[in-house]
């Protein structure tokens, strides 16, 4: 049976080369024992990009407006109406930011045309391709605005005989804000396709003892021992992105509205009414936040036609690397401060020796205090890599040794995010009416009140949003053969890690301090009667401090492998 098995071999051999492929083939194509043709790409691509913005606005404001009208007569002074009015307003804004923008892409495709009658070298195919990419941002903004308002009202009049004065008032209304916002916006997306093909014919028809066996084929293997194609591919992506936004906003206001009319006379004074109105509003808003966007795409994919070799063929061999690395690190930083001191008065002051009346005393006061602060992080990281392999059908008969593949992938991503975000308003209020009558006969006077209306509130947010997505898919296909005799097995591996790291920290933090002081402290002293009117005091106060932190991180790995043989 042995020696039967070995003349069939013999035979075999002697009718698939025959004595043109022995004597060096085809015009036009490589003889017999020639190598295939052998190609390399190699592609390396590098891109760094370091952006630094940095913006600041600063608004200081300082108002004097005085009435202060001096009267001295020995005789009867009449005045009219005093009054001072202001208007203060105050404002900062600043703003930085980053934008940049990195594409990468590699496209490489191999199809080579080889092989010889017999023992042909199979075409060889490498491709390397290597892709980097680094992106550094770093905004800062800090807005301030400081807002010092005065407004004094304060007539004086002496005088020996009468004093006929008319209404004074002081009026303010004071509006100081800051603004400050700093962000980052990174995208960086790295692509590359790889492809090999290596064609051949289809499988030829049983052998006819009557017919010479078939020459070698221009695109694959020859008749008898021919060697496998070899392809190999090896894929890197690298990405690093660093983002820091950092804003400030302060708002510093003190506000100073006074109404200070004085009457000192030896007869009597007649005062219009007194009234002191102050509008004071501050507020600081501070923002900070980072968007970085990385993606990562790689397909491989190979694929070898079928085969007319027909005895001791060796079998295709095949390789695929693909490495995807992607760290992102992000702080946003945001501070947010709101100081407010309001003084609001009405002090008539009256002295007389003899009667005093005066009109209606008030004062009111209405103050408006916020601080808002926000930071947030938004990464997102999409790896994908798709690796195919794909060796089409053998006619070989005896020897053929089977196809070799192989997939190898590892994707790791890191992100690492830190938002920090506070926010303090601190209000100080103070709204008095202290109206003061002295007289040696009688004192009437009108309706005494205070009214003060404060709010004060302090909002204050953190938050990191986290997206990481990691698929792989691996398929391994091997075409059937009609191996009859001492046929190898087909090799299939495949190896797939995933790793992913995400750390997230939200801290958030909202002080609101209110202080209210609201007086109405009306004196009079008179040798004679005492007609006063209704007094009252009345005070509304709202303060609030709201805080919210958050984090959210969702992390996606899919991988799928698949062969068939």
């Amino acid at each position: 049976m042995r020696a039967r098995l070995i003349a069939l071999v013999v035979t075999l051999l002697a009718m698939a080369v025959p004595a043109t492929a022995m004597a060096g083939g085809e015009p036009g194509s490589p003889g017999g024992g020639a190598g295939g043709i052998g190609q390399a790409q190699q592609s390396s691509q590098w891109a760094a990009t370091l952006q630094k913005a940095q913006s600041q606005a600063q608004a200081a404001q300082n108002a004097v407006n005085g009435n202060a009208p001096v009267n001295v007569a020995g005789g009867d002074i009449t005045g009219g109406s005093n009054s001072a009015n202001q208007t203060a307003g105050n404002g900062a804004k600043s703003g930085a930011g980053n934008n940049a923008s990195t594409t990468q892409t590699s496209n490489q495709s191999q199809d080579p045309t080889s092989g010889g009658p017999a023992g042909s070298g199979g075409a060889g195919q490498a491709q390397d391709s290597s892709q980097w990419s680094a992106t550094a941002q770093a905004a800062e903004s800090a807005a301030q605005a400081a807002q010092n308002a005065v407004n004094a009202n304060a007539p004086v009049n002496v005088a020996g005989g009468d004093i006929a004065g008319g209404s004074n008032s002081a009026n303010q209304t004071a509006g100081n804000g800051a603004k400050s916002g700093a962000g980052n916006n990174a995208d960086a997306s790295q692509s590359n396709n790889q492809s090999q093909s290596v064609g051949g014919p289809p499988a030829p028809k049983p052998l006819d003892p009557k017919q010479s066996a078939p020459k070698g084929d221009s695109k694959s293997g020859g008749s008898a021992g021919s060697g496998g194609s070899g392809q190999a591919q090896g894929s890197s992506q690298w990405s690093a992105t660093l983002q820091k936004a950092k804003s400030d906003a302060q708002a510093n206001q003190n506000t100073v509205n006074a109404n200070v009319p004085v009457n000192i006379a030896g007869g009597d004074v007649k005062g219009g009414a007194n009234s002191a109105n102050q509008t004071a509003k501050n507020g600081a808003l501070s923002g900070a936040g980072n968007n970085a966007d990385t993606s990562q795409s790689n397909n491989q994919s190979q694929s070898t036609g079928g085969s007319s070799c027909l005895v001791g063929c060796g079998g295709s061999g095949q390789a695929q690397l693909s490495d995807q690395k992607s760290a992102t690190a992000q702080l946003a930083d945001s501070n947010a401060n709101a100081n407010q001191n309001a003084v609001n008065a009405n002090v008539p002051v009256n002295i007389a020796g003899g009667d005093v009346t005066g009109g209606a005393n008030s004062a009111n006061q209405t103050a408006v205090n916020g601080a808002a602060s926000r930071a947030g992080n938004n990464a997102e990281t999409t790896q994908s890599n798709n690796q195919s392999q794909s060796t089409g059908g053998s006619s070989c008969l005896i020897g053929c040794g089977g196809s070799g593949q192989a997939q190898l992938s590892s994707q790791k991503a890191l992100t690492l995010q830190a938002a920090l975000s506070s926010a303090n308003a601190n209000q100080n209020a103070v709204n008095a009416n202290v109206p003061v009558n002295i007289a040696g006969g009688d004192v009437t006077g009108g309706a005494n009140s205070a009214n003060q209306t404060a709010v004060n509130g302090a909002a204050s947010r953190a938050g990191n949003n986290a997206d990481t997505s990691q698929s792989n898919n691996q398929s391994q296909t091997a075409g059937s053969s009609s191996c009859l005799f001492g046929c190898g097995g087909n090799g299939q591996a495949q190896i797939n890690e995933q790793g992913s790291i995400t750390a997230q920290l939200a801290a958030s933090c909202a002080n609101a301090l209110q202080n209210l002081v609201n007086s109405n402290a009306p004196s009079n002293t008179a040798g004679g009667d005492i007609l006063g009117g209704a007094n009252s005091a009345n005070q509304t106060g709202l303060n609030g401090a709201l805080s919210g932190a958050g984090n959210n991180a969702g992390t996606t790995q899919n991988g799928g492998q698949g062969q068939s043989g």
